[in-house]
Formats: structure tokens, C-alpha cells, sequence
């Protein structure tokens, strides 16, 4: 699924928007202790969080759910070891800022 790998970082986008999913695309990255680039969520983001090492976090948060509304910015982050994170974005929308 994560047939992209820039910056130390496997990612790829499994699914592009479409109808039969409301809209939303259906990405996947893979990152291991690492600070992303920032970006933006136009239309918001939902995670779905699950660590490969006990104790890896996605943006703090450990295995399961996190929901970024509409206009939100990060450099997304994991820290203590390994995740994989599986994220919905309506439109398939993300604007990367530097």
C-alpha cells in the first residue's frame, strides 16, 4: 500500500475519491519515529492509528482514532517507534505548506 517513500517516509494513496466512498480517498503511511512535512487539511482528516511498536503515537495519540477538522495544520509526527496510519480525506484534499 505505501509504494511511495520520500523523506523516510512510505506513504501512497490506495483509494482516489469517489462516489462509492462519499467523497473521501483512502491513503496510507508508514513512518518511524519521524517529523512529516507540514501541511493542511482543507476539508478535515480522519486517522486511523496503528502502532507497529507498542508505544509508537501518531501526533500523541496511540492506536485507534483521530479526527482534524476542516483548515487544521500539522507536521505530523510519530514518535516511540513504528505506526502505520490509515487516513480519510474528503475530496482527497491536502495542501502541503513548505
Amino acid at each position: 500500500m505505501c509504494n511511495r517513500e520520500a523523506g523516510g517516509i512510505k506513504f501512497g494513496r490506495v483509494i482516489k475519491p469517489c462516489e462509492a466512498i462519499h467523497g473521501f480517498s483512502v491513503d496510507v503511511v508508514e513512518m518511524d519515529d519521524i517529523r512529516g512535512p507540514h501541511h493542511r487539511h482543507p476539508n478535515g482528516e480522519i486517522d486511523m492509528i496503528m502502532p507497529l511498536d507498542d508505544g509508537a503515537k501518531f501526533d500523541g495519540v496511540g492506536r485507534g482514532w483521530l479526527v482534524y477538522p476542516a483548515g487544521h495544520a500539522h507536521h505530523p509526527t510519530v514518535t516511540g517507534g513504528k505506526a502505520i496510519v490509515l487516513y480519510l480525506l474528503p475530496g482527497g484534499a491536502i495542501e502541503f505548506t513548505k
